[in-house]
C-alpha cells in the first residue's frame, strides 16, 4: 500500500489543518452548550425564553445555510474556515461582555452573540466538509470525514467537563473566555503556513489534475433526494435519543445524575465505534454501512420499550450508541460524494438541509406522539423510523449508486 492510499496518511494530512482546529471548536462549543440558558436566567429571561434560545439558534441556522454556501463558493473553502473561527472568536466575546457587564442591555446582547453565532459555525462546518471533499481521495473520503465528526463529538465531552472545572471557582463569564481561547487558537492555527504545507499541496495537485468532464459534471438530483430521506430519519434518531432516554430514565426513576453517566457511556461508546466505522465506509462502501447504521440504531430504541427495566435500557444505550457510532460522518461522506466539482459548498448546504429538517422535526413529532400517544410509542415509531429509512437506503441503491467496494478498488 502506498503513502497516498494508507488511512495514517489522510490522518497526518488533514490533522492540523482541518482536525485540530475542529476538535478546538469543538471543546468551545461545547464548554458554552450547558451554559448557555444558565446565562440567560442569570441575565434575567425567563425559563420560557431561556429555552426558546435553543430553537432559534436552530431556526437561524437553517434559514443562512444556503446563503452561507454561496458566500463560501465565493471567497474559498480555507478562506471561509478562518473567517468562520475569527468570527466565533468575536461572537464568543460579546456574550462575554454581556455577562460580566450586567447593564439592562446585557441580555439582548447575549442573545444577539448566541443568534450570529448560528450562521458562523454553519459556515465553519460547511467549509470544512468541502475542503476535505476537495483535498482527500473518494475512496479514502469516508476515514476523512469519520475522523471530522469524530473531533466535533470529542469536542463536546472535553468541553463540557473544562467548563465544569472553570466553574468551581469562577464565575459564569470564565466559560466563555475559555471558549474564546479555544476559538482563538483554531484560527491560529490556520495561519501557521508550516502546518499546512502538504495539505495546501494536495489540494492544488487535486485542483490541476480535474478534468473538463468533472467540472461540468452536474448533481444527479434524484440520488440526492432519495438518500437525503434515509438522512433525516437518521437526524431524527439523533436529535431523539437524548430526550427519549431522559424521558425514559426518569420513567424508570432514575436521578438526574444517573441518566448523565449514561449519556456520558454512549458517547465514549460512539467514539470507540467511529473507527470501525470509518473504515467500513471505505472498505463496504457507503449504502451498507448507512444501513448497519440505521438498523443497529433503530434497533437499540426498540430495545427500551421492549426491555421496559433499568437493564433494558443500559442495554438499549449501548445498541444505540454501536449503531451511531457506525455512522458517525456518514452524512458528511454522502454529501461529498454527491457533491460537483464546481459549486461544492453551495450544494453542501442544501444537503445540510436534510439534516436539519430532522433536527427541527424530530423533537416536534416527539412531543405531538408524547400528547396524543405515549412515551413507550413516541420511542418506538422513532426507532421504527430508523429502520425504515435502513430499509429505504437499500432499496434506493440502484438509483443513489453510491462509492463502494468496486469504487475504492477501482481507485487504488
Amino acid at each position: 500500500m502506498s503513502r497516498q492510499t494508507g488511512g495514517v496518511w489522510v490522518y497526518r494530512l488533514i490533522f492540523w489543518p482541518v482536525l485540530a482546529p475542529s476538535f478546538l471548536l469543538g471543546v468551545a462549543m461545547g464548554a458554552m452548550a450547558p451554559v448557555l440558558v444558565l446565562a440567560a436566567l442569570e441575565l434575567g429571561a425567563s425559563q420560557a425564553l431561556a429555552s426558546a434560545i435553543v430553537g432559534i439558534i436552530g431556526a437561524t441556522a437553517l434559514a443562512f445555510t444556503v446563503p452561507v454556501g454561496l458566500f463560501i463558493d465565493r471567497v474559498g473553502d480555507r478562506t471561509a474556515m478562518a473567517l468562520a473561527t475569527g468570527a466565533a472568536v468575536l461572537t464568543i466575546s460579546l456574550g462575554i461582555v454581556a455577562l460580566a457587564s450586567g447593564q439592562p442591555w446585557s441580555l439582548a446582547l447575549f442573545i444577539g452573540s448566541v443568534v450570529l453565532r448560528a450562521p458562523v459555525m454553519t459556515a465553519w462546518n460547511l467549509a470544512r466538509q468541502a475542503v476535505v471533499a476537495e483535498t482527500v481521495p473518494a475512496h479514502q473520503r469516508g476515514q476523512a470525514m469519520t475522523a471530522l465528526g469524530g473531533t466535533m463529538r470529542a469536542g463536546n465531552l472535553v468541553g463540557p467537563l473544562c467548563g465544569a472545572a472553570l466553574l468551581l471557582a469562577w464565575p459564569l463569564w470564565s466559560v466563555f473566555a475559555f471558549a474564546a481561547l479555544c476559538a482563538l487558537a483554531a484560527t491560529g492555527l490556520l495561519f501557521v503556513k508550516r502546518l499546512n504545507s502538504a495539505f495546501d499541496a494536495q489540494t492544488a495537485r487535486n485542483l490541476a489534475a480535474r478534468t473538463e468532464e468533472e467540472l461540468a459534471q452536474g448533481v444527479r438530483w434524484r440520488a440526492v433526494g432519495l438518500a437525503g430521506v434515509a438522512i433525516i430519519t437518521l437526524a431524527t434518531a439523533r436529535v431523539g435519543q437524548p430526550i427519549l432516554v431522559a424521558l425514559w430514565g426518569v420513567h424508570l426513576g432514575w436521578t438526574a445524575a444517573q441518566i448523565s453517566l449514561l449519556v456520558a457511556v454512549g458517547a465514549a461508546i460512539e467514539l470507540v465505534m467511529m473507527v470501525p466505522g470509518g473504515y467500513l465506509k471505505d472498505a463496504l462502501g457507503r449504502t451498507p454501512t448507512l444501513v448497519l447504521c440505521l438498523a443497529v440504531y433503530g434497533a437499540g430504541f426498540l430495545v427500551a420499550p421492549l426491555w421496559p427495566t433499568p437493564a433494558g435500557l443500559v442495554v438499549a444505550m449501548g445498541v444505540m450508541s454501536i449503531g451511531n457510532g457506525l455512522g458517525a460522518g456518514i452524512n458528511m461522506t454522502i454529501g461529498a460524494d454527491l457533491s460537483p466539482a464546481r459549486g461544492r459548498a453551495r450544494f453542501l448546504s442544501i444537503w445540510a438541509m436534510f439534516t436539519q429538517a430532522g433536527q427541527l422535526g424530530g423533537p416536534l413529532a416527539i412531543s405531538a406522539l408524547l400528547v396524543v400517544a405515549s412515551l413507550p410509542a413516541a420511542i418506538t415509531v422513532v426507532g421504527g423510523a430508523a429502520l425504515a429509512g435502513a430499509a429505504w437506503a437499500l432499496a434506493v441503491a440502484p438509483v443513489t449508486r453510491l462509492p463502494g467496494r468496486a469504487a475504492r478498488a477501482g481507485s487504488v
